[in-house]
């Protein structure tokens, strides 16, 4: 398979892989047959990898069904992936400007949260046109999972990231607060044994502070943990900078107390409390449950 085959087939994804467009590629792979997979197969893989050898983990890049005011935060890990089989998926002329001037990844927003569908295309293919399943790791994967825990663990990679939404603005001595707090999770040894020992590799945690009723949701989606949570941003009026540190850190507790549950893992470290956080005494929690017994009251006769 010559490049300019290879690109044309990547032509049939219109610039984007994905659930809609992937389909078309792996029944033109199809028609060719056996060897044109495993062709195909191996000069994606050498793609992706001209690409992992880019400094791209450390631009923020954002995906097309980012919010709007999402902050762009450098991708790690299986979001890195996905970003590099997006932007194969996007073309010949778009690949290699990229590789000629990686910066320019931060220009536009991607639609890489399902991309890396495009290595499941080729083994669907494979398997429709043999009979047979696909053996070995797909094209841009690993298989050494005990090599990725280790790495974990010796601080090798990264493996936690947290976003901050609100549909006002988040108090910044909560915004460093939570931040710092995450960064110290990030780097301890002890919590990078205890998150080796999931089944995921990256750990990516999202809080919306908003009006809307309050949840908390633990998914996953191959080797990548989500967990989405919705906060009242009542939860900041009246705090201030301590408060604010110590309200963080319960947060955060309560998040990954949520989170072992839900994946089964053992009981996790200790989080880190900022220095100057400041408990709120039983009068501070009196007062704070009035005031949202209040703000109930209003709501219901809105």
């Amino acid at each position: 398979m010559t490049e300019e085959d290879f690109w044309s087939l990547i032509d049939l994804l219109g610039g984007a892989a994905n659930q809609r467009t992937t389909p078309a590629l792996a029944e033109s792979l199809v028609r060719q047959g056996k060897n044109r997979v495993e062709e195909f197969a191996d000069m994606l893989a050498e793609n992706l990898q001209h690409l992992a050898s880019e400094p791209l983990s450390g631009i923020p890049a954002r995906d097309v069904n980012d919010p709007s005011d999402a902050p762009r935060v450098p991708l790690v890990g299986d979001a890195l992936i996905n970003l590099h089989f997006a932007v194969v998926a996007a073309g010949s002329s778009r690949f290699q400007q990229i590789r000629k001037h990686p910066d320019q990844v931060a220009d536009c927003a991607w639609d890489f949260s399902e991309s890396d569908g495009l290595a499941e295309a080729v083994s669907t293919a494979y398997e429709i046109a043999t009979g047979q399943p696909w053996l070995g790791p797909l094209p841009g994967f690993s298989t050494d999972e005990s090599e990725e825990s280790t790495a974990i663990a010796m601080k090798d990679i990264s493996w936690l990231n947290l976003a901050l939404h609100g549909d006002n603005d988040i108090p910044a001595a909560y915004f460093d607060a939570a931040g710092t707090i995450v960064d110290m999770i990030h780097d301890d040894p002890q919590w990078r044994t205890w998150w080796s020992r999931a089944k995921q590799r990256d750990l990516e945690i999202e809080i919306q502070y908003t009006s809307q009723a309050e949840r908390s949701r633990v998914t996953t989606r191959k080797r990548r943990a989500f967990v989405s949570v919705r906060r009242n941003g009542s939860c900041f009026q009246g705090l201030n900078k301590g408060r604010l540190a110590y309200l963080a850190a319960t947060d955060l507790e309560a998040i990954f107390t949520h989170l072992s549950t839900s994946l089964s893992l053992a009981t996790p470290p200790p989080v880190p409390r900022p220095a100057h956080e400041i408990p709120p005494t039983k009068q501070d929690e009196a007062t704070h449950a009035r005031l949202e017994e209040l703000r109930q009251r209003h709501l219901k006769h809105l």
